[in-house]
């Protein structure tokens, strides 16, 4: 069954019978709903029972005037709006009724209808109107306590969920601090790697320079034993010729000299493997000369240079005694040139190194070149990388250039940068920064 819509309710107040009969008329005319009375006391009655969508009344009428029953009815029934219908001579109380609370009003005679159908119609569309906008209100009350609740309930959903995040960054966070631990420790294991590496390096470099002089003394020692032992022979037999005694004392004197200038060779590259030794297995600090330095860690490094020619200029209006840690020097020089020899010149390729130190202001500006095969951007960008190598196969490790990128940044505080193009060899552009330089 289809719903049906209410007929909207008018209460007409109006003690001429024959007025309020031609105003009930013409309202259920147009539709409405219409309920009548004869005087403002009746009329009250009628408007607390039926509730209508809207009244008209008189203003002057007997029992209760209406005045009086604007009065009443705006506190009795406050959403339900009132038009005055006056007579010409009354508007000092047409004035008083719209101060109580009365919608509009209208002059008697009503010779035109469509005055009066105009003000019902702006009347009940207030009513709508007001109805439309008291519900709205309500939905919007409505709505704000639903998104109250559900943002209550958000709220504590964010809490238990921040609480959730602090959990889970507090876990990470000890997480995390175990991994860099663990970097840490693994990071000092690759460089006392790197410290053993280098003094084997140096071991053998020191043992194949040793083997020379240390092999001409022995030749000659043995040489100059028999001879002495010829010499007694003559001697006893007593046929030594004075010719004989000068040749000998000659040849004594000669393998005495080769002797003691290998000897003196042999012990200056001790004192140097001593030196250069203690440096890389342990991080004491003291004043060296880095010039004559890196030509020790060079002249240790001589087996496996083979053909390759190292030259190492440094600025001559400076002496390059500097207060730091030599042992991180001789890894970083170490790991520069085991890199050429590993990367750099391969098949047999005999090569050139060339070191430079200068200043640039309060920095030392180590330079290092090679001419060799040079890198490709892509390796350039992944150099520093740990075990990243072109060489697994022949090889490579890929800690070299890791460890010297560790032991220039963050031991050293300085900054390393590579040069290259390939066919076009390679550039280390090393910068460390000194207190002081001495001129």
């Amino acid at each position: 069954m289809l719903h049906q819509k209410k007929l909207k309710t008018i209460l007409v107040i109006d003690d001429e019978e024959i007025v309020r009969h031609s105003f009930c008329d013409f309202l259920e005319d147009l539709g409405y709903q219409v309920i009548g009375a004869a005087n403002g006391k009746t009329g009250l009655v009628l408007a607390l029972a039926s509730k209508p969508d809207l009244i008209l009344t008189d203003l002057r009428m007997p029992l209760m005037g209406g005045i009086e029953f604007i009065e009443k009815c705006t506190v009795a029934l406050p959403d339900t709006p009132v038009i005055v219908i006056s007579g010409a001579g009354l508007m000092g109380d047409v004035v008083n009724a719209l101060h109580l609370g009365a919608f509009d009003y209208l002059t008697k005679p009503i010779r035109d209808p469509d005055l009066l159908q105009a003000a019902v119609s702006r009347a009940l569309e207030q009513v709508r109107l007001r109805q439309e906008n008291t519900i709205y209100q309500q939905h919007l009350e409505e709505l704000v306590e639903q998104r109250t609740i559900e943002l209550s309930v958000i709220n504590t959903e964010l809490e238990l969920h921040q609480q959730d995040l602090e959990k889970l960054v507090s876990r990470r966070t000890k997480e995390l601090q175990v991994v860099i631990n663990n970097l840490k420790d693994t990071q000092q294991q690759l460089i006392d790697s790197a410290k053993m590496a280098s003094l084997g390096r140096l071991v053998a470099g020191v043992s194949h320079e040793l083997n020379t002089p240390l092999g001409i003394c022995l030749t000659f020692i043995s040489s100059l034993g028999q001879k002495i032992n010829d010499f007694e022979k003559d001697f006893v037999k007593g046929v030594l010729r004075r010719e004989d005694f000068e040749n000998f004392l000659s040849s004594a004197q000669e393998s005495s000299a080769i002797v003691i200038n290998n000897l003196t060779q042999a012990s200056e590259l001790v004192q140097n493997f001593k030196m250069v030794s203690v440096d890389v297995s342990s991080d004491m600090r003291r004043k060296f000369d880095i010039v004559a330095y890196f030509n020790n860690v060079i002249n240790s490094l001589k087996p496996e240079l083979f053909d390759t020619q190292v030259t190492i200029h440094s600025a001559p209006e400076y002496r390059y005694i500097i207060d730091s840690y030599p042992g991180l020097f001789s890894q970083i020089l170490t790991n520069l040139v085991m890199n050429s020899m590993t990367h750099g010149f391969t098949g047999g390729f005999k090569g050139h190194i060339k070191i430079e130190l200068y200043y640039e202001g309060n920095l030392l500006v180590i330079s290092y070149k090679d001419n060799g095969c040079g890198v490709s951007e892509e390796v350039k960008a992944q150099m520093y990388e740990p075990f990243f190598t072109t060489a697994r196969g022949t090889g490579g490790s890929g800690l070299g250039l890791n460890i010297l990128y560790n032991l220039v940044v963050n031991n050293l505080s300085g900054t390393v940068r590579c040069y290259s193009e390939l066919n076009e060899g390679v550039e280390f552009l090393i910068k460390l920064p000194m207190s002081s330089k001495t001129e």
